[in-house]
């Protein structure tokens, strides 16, 4: 599993985030003093007015820290058990928690408000929890709401103190110019968590390459000492059993004595059984388990787009079966690797365009026909008549450096030179099956062709 460090770590999230925390406590502390130490003409507040915006300030003080703190330990939780990085706020429980603390300091902070108008500048860490926290939509109708409150509640309280009166334009302007602020320092926090999480998705996708790439280099060197050895075993054991067999049976034609003859009989058995054991040695050493060399190839193709699509938040499960007649052990190497790219383009679409969450493969090996098919629940698309390049299996504008368009088209190609079709059923909304079909041209088994090695 590949494990993805938490976005915030990067120096310019940080400072941010520690930025938005200081603030909201310089503010509050502010909002005390001045609360404490009122203007030329305004009298002090009297003791029991003060204990309680002195409780009121410890009460808010404790419960946002208590949220923050528990928030960022559950982001770091879930990163470090997961390798995933949480885009929301969860589950239906973790949101529920998220509103009620949202709800209980803006509550607090709205009873400040009221004794003393000193705490409106708290709104503004406020507004940026609310556009953390709620998203776009719903944080933006939130600092609209908060900007309201600083304004109204002084001005509400003034009426009540003095009388009718317009509220003054700096009380109005002054929070609306921060809530503006709040949203374009929002926004710009969004942007740069965005590429923080498009650089560690490309640095974990480099990571699995070069893994893969080390796990093939070291499957082709373990093949060529093998198929080595293989040469240097024909080219000694094996051929200097077959010149004893040939010189034991060259002198068994001869008029010999009984022990002579037997003598020769058990060499030439002796070196029929070494020719055969060496022979079956360098057959397995030459010839790997195709089998096991497709299988393990899908497998592995499988289980790298399923860590890929895991660290996009797109998680997706494979299923690899199995049909047919015959063993894959008889599929030529031309074959094998039309399956293999057949399933390496159908899941490369799928990780670009259908959203799914389930993916099928079946590969059929029958008596006249091989078959790839390959399901998936996504979101589907408009199947053209024929597939050219360019084409794009979605609606949606699609990142020139990830999908070239050519994946359908090339494949196509690639079967039609096997004599083989291209099928491919979908539908907005209603997954997609690609299923190919290559007519098997020969019967024979393709380890039928080191039979004889000799």
């Amino acid at each position: 599993m590949t494990i993805v460090s938490a976005p915030e770590r990067s120096p310019i999230l940080r400072t941010l985030r520690i930025g938005l925390h200081l603030m909201f406590a310089l503010l509050l502390a502010l909002g005390l003093v001045r609360a404490f130490l009122p203007g030329d003409g305004v009298s002090a507040p009297p003791m029991h007015h003060r204990l309680l915006v002195i409780f009121l300030v410890a009460v808010l003080a404790l419960v946002y820290v208590l949220g923050t703190s528990r928030e960022y330990r559950r982001y770091r939780s879930d990163t470090s058990a997961t390798g995933n990085l949480p885009t929301s706020t969860g589950t239906a429980a973790p949101k529920l928690m998220v509103w009620g603390w949202l709800a209980v300091i803006t509550l607090l902070w709205l009873v400040l408000l009221i004794f003393s108008p000193a705490f409106v500048w708290v709104a503004f860490p406020l507004m940026f929890l609310y556009l953390y926290l709620l998203g776009t939509i719903s944080g933006v109708i939130a600092v609209v709401l908060l900007w309201a409150a600083t304004w109204v509640l002084p001005w509400w309280d003034a009426v009540r103190a003095t009388g009718p009166q317009f509220p003054e334009i700096a009380s109005i302007l002054g929070p609306g110019i921060g809530a503006v602020l709040a949203v374009l320092v929002s926004a710009a926090y969004r942007h740069l968590l965005d590429q923080a999480l498009h650089h560690q998705r490309v640095a974990a996708a480099l990571r699995a390459a070069q893994t893969d790439l080390a796990a093939t280099e070291h499957r082709a060197g373990q093949l060529e000492e093998r198929e080595r050895l293989a040469r240097e075993i024909h080219d000694t054991l094996a051929q200097g059993f077959s010149s004893i067999l040939l010189l034991s049976r060259a002198a068994s034609q001869h008029q010999l004595a009984d022990p002579t003859r037997q003598a020769l009989d058990t060499i030439e058995e002796t070196a029929s059984a070494n020719l055969t054991e060496a022979r079956e040695f360098v057959r397995h050493l030459a010839t790997a388990d195709p089998a096991t060399s497709l299988a393990t190839e899908l497998e592995q193709l499988t289980a790298r787009y399923e860590t890929e699509l895991a660290v996009r938040h797109q998680p997706l499960s494979t299923l690899l079966r199995w049909e047919g007649e015959k063993s894959p052990a008889e599929l030529t190497k031309t074959m094998r690797s039309a399956v293999l790219r057949t399933v390496q383009v159908a899941l490369g679409n799928v990780a670009a365009h259908a959203q799914a969450t389930q993916a099928v493969i079946t590969v059929g090996i029958w008596q006249e026909e091989l078959t790839v098919d390959i399901f998936d629940d996504g979101v589907g698309f408009t199947v053209p008549e024929t597939f050219q390049p360019g084409f794009s299996a979605t609606t949606q504008p699609h990142d020139g450096d990830r999908h070239t368009g050519y994946g359908l088209y090339g494949l196509q190609q690639r079967l039609n030179t096997l004599k083989g079709t291209l099928t491919v059923e979908s539908a907005p909304g209603e997954g997609t099956v690609l299923a190919a079909r290559i007519p098997l041209t020969s019967a024979a088994p393709l380890s039928a062709q080191s039979q004889e090695i000799l």
